[in-house]
């Protein structure tokens, strides 16, 4: 080996290095994951995000904002990896021991028939999500997932707008959005200018054969050179955020994903703190509070998930929204989306920071709901945000009761009547829900 070689490989060592000692979060919180002393879990339904994926789309616009080149992924744009099934069964694994402890799945053989039921989306990352997720949980016990039959359509429960269900009007998608972001869309990007800044810094954007193509002085900036504008097409079905808040939420989402596909050089090593990557990621929190948690847009794309998830957690349902589920289910798991993850939370108005995970929709993270019940016979339901830190995603850390994932509890401003430990009663949560559907969207 030559000295420039034996050179290159100590700075690449001191990298890493670097990044581990950098991105140590800190302590995490985590929700006690027992429940409440005098409370059962009867059943448990849970809407994950799929696992950690390449990116979605690689457009010209994307590759023309960085001098430097993207990396290759092991698989084709969209698709979950290797590691993100391997993230996903880690998932599993944690749930298997969790929900054995509650008394829900059997401490030594595989579950029962019916105990749990797994219904994806078409997409190859959700349906590699569900199975992954079923290795985990029972490995080797010959359970499959249920999925709508034709891959090639739209599944309404998750994309009701996309498949003709329902549609939005143009003028009040506009105006809703304008309301959630308080302020005109036109001035998003002065809103976040640290955060663009610091964008700006990662891409080496004044670099960019974008910024040479479209910059006189050839010194542009990102924050100024794109500014933010909704882009809604005449039926309403499809909602855009473009401009520089709406690309530096794919950019920040693709770099998360990097470092959570352990690729040595995310964000070409531009991403140096906690901070830097909280900071570059609220813009994809912004961008998904506006397109996904705006009342108006979650109500029309989460009515069918969220009516599918209550009508599972009541014991008395007469007909199951999920071909194939049934009341015997003590375990049901949804593969879906960020996005669907974001609509629920819109529609019943509960938001949430992640302790040691700056995306609020990380890869593998779910809101879980469960429903308990008290010494009296009364039930409640609990809903929770459970995720792999961005740590644990970069260590592909094995997940245990001793080593948990995070979960941070939530409570439903709508339930007026929860109790001292954050449960809402059975039936306030059907009221909460049944207040915040679209009925043009039930499934």
């Amino acid at each position: 080996m030559s000295a420039l070689e034996r050179q290159k490989l100590m700075l690449r060592r001191g990298i890493l290095v670097a990044l581990s000692a950098t991105f140590s979060l800190g302590s995490t919180a985590y929700a006690n994951e027992t429940p409440a002393s005098g409370y059962q879990v009867e059943k448990v339904v849970i809407l994950s995000r799929h696992g950690v994926r390449a990116p979605t789309k690689m457009t010209q616009t994307i590759r023309d904002v960085t001098p430097d080149a993207w990396p290759e992924w092991p698989v084709k744009l969209g698709d979950i990896t290797p590691r993100g099934e391997h993230l996903i069964s880690l998932m599993g694994e944690f749930y298997r021991e969790k929900f054995q402890q509650q008394g829900i799945l059997s401490q030594d053989n595989c579950p029962a028939p019916n105990s749990v039921y797994v219904w994806a989306d078409v997409d190859q990352r959700t349906l590699k999500t569900g199975e992954a997720f079923l290795a985990g949980l029972a490995p080797q016990c010959g359970l499959t997932i249920h999925h709508q039959q034709d891959l090639d359509k739209a599944d309404p429960l998750f994309h009701p707008v996309k498949a003709g269900t329902c549609s939005m009007e143009k003028a009040k998608i506009q105006q809703a959005v304008e309301k959630q972001a308080k302020t005109p869309i036109d001035n998003l990007n002065q809103h976040y200018l640290p955060s663009l800044a610091l964008m700006n810094t990662a891409l080496n954007f004044s670099k960019s054969p974008w910024c040479q193509k479209h910059s006189a002085d050839k010194n542009c900036d990102l924050g100024q050179s794109m500014p933010s504008k909704l882009s809604i097409n005449d039926n309403g079905n499809k909602v855009a955020l473009d401009g520089a808040v709406g690309l530096s939420s794919t950019l920040a989402e693709i770099f998360l994903l990097e470092y959570a596909q352990g690729m040595p050089q995310a964000a070409w090593g531009n991403i140096h703190s906690e901070q830097e990557w909280t900071s570059l990621l609220k813009l994809h929190n912004a961008q998904f509070n506006l397109m996904a948690r705006t009342p108006y847009i979650a109500r029309h794309n989460g009515t069918p998930l969220l009516q599918a998830i209550s009508n599972a957690l009541e014991p008395n349902a007469t007909a199951s929204k999920l071909p194939g589920s049934s009341p015997d289910n003590k375990i049901l798991f949804i593969a879906g989306h960020d996005t669907n993850i974001a609509n629920i939370s819109g529609m019943l108005n509960i938001s949430w920071t992640l302790p040691g995970q700056p995306d609020n929709t990380p890869p593998g993270g779910a809101l879980v709901f469960e429903r308990l019940a008290d010494e009296s016979g009364k039930q409640y339901v609990s809903v929770s945000m459970v995720y792999q830190t961005l740590e644990q995603l970069r260590a592909q850390t094995p997940l245990s009761l001793k080593e948990p994932a995070g979960s941070v509890q939530l409570k439903i401003p709508g339930c007026s009547d929860q109790t001292a430990e954050g449960y809402c009663p059975l039936t306030t949560f059907t009221r909460v829900v049944n207040q915040s559907v679209e009925p043009g969207c039930q499934l």
